[in-house]
């Protein structure tokens, strides 16, 4: 193996990756098809590393891998459409506070059961918390089983 490859495992690890998701992202087009060495396996450039983080922080902004997709090939090719770019973040933007007041009223209601206040729990729209709780419950007596 050349020095300046990275095989499948290595990259997975240093990337926090999995090889499922090699292989989506470059069936998506998000990756290049990597090099081959002479026994078959697929080695990778340094390069990869930097994009597969991007991709992950990308992901973790809400853009679908077709967008990841769409926008890694115009930084790729240098055509990076900025009247495209600025509406994409402006969804984006949209997308992001949506998540946040949702987030804040879950907040209110796991607060209140932090703090021991209980009565939030017979609230009818605080079932989701009831039932994440008892799941959360169920899967602590299987691990110390």
């Amino acid at each position: 193996m050349n020095q300046a490859t990275i095989t499948t495992g290595d990259l997975c690890k240093l990337a926090g990756t999995t090889r499922g998701q090699l292989r989506l992202y470059e069936r998506d087009g998000l990756l290049d098809r990597p090099a081959r060495t002479a026994g078959g396996y697929r080695v990778y450039s340094p390069d990869t590393i930097a994009r597969l983080r991007a991709i992950r922080q990308l992901k973790e902004l809400g853009l679908t891998l077709s967008e990841i997709a769409a926008l890694l090939g115009e930084h790729d090719h240098g055509e990076i459409d900025e009247h495209e770019l600025q509406m994409r973040a402006t969804r984006l933007m949209r997308e992001i506070d949506d998540r946040l007041s949702r987030l804040q009223v879950v907040r209110q209601y796991v607060a209140a059961v932090a703090a021991g206040d209980m009565t939030a729990l017979g609230d009818p729209d605080c079932s989701f918390l009831v039932r994440f709780l008892a799941a959360s419950d169920q899967e602590s007596v299987l691990e110390a089983a």
